[in-house]
C-alpha cells in the first residue's frame, strides 16, 4: 500500500464527513505534495492532513 493509499484509507476512516475534501489522487506519493495539495483546500484541511501524515509515519 502506497503512502497516498494509506492516507487516503486514513482520512476516510477518521474524518468521513470530510473524506472527499481530504483525499488526493492516489499517483501522488509524496508528503510534501499532498500537503501542498490539501492545504491549497484549506489551511484547516491543511492542517487535519498533516496531522493523518503524522499518524501514519507513527505507525510505521
Amino acid at each position: 500500500m502506497t503512502l497516498t493509499e494509506r492516507y487516503n484509507a486514513e482520512a476516510r476512516r477518521l474524518l468521513p464527513h470530510m473524506a472527499d475534501d481530504l483525499v488526493v489522487d492516489p499517483k501522488i506519493d509524496r508528503v510534501t505534495e499532498i500537503d501542498e495539495i490539501v492545504f491549497r483546500r484549506s489551511e484547516y484541511l491543511g492542517g487535519m492532513a498533516c496531522a493523518i501524515l503524522a499518524m501514519i509515519a507513527r505507525k510505521k
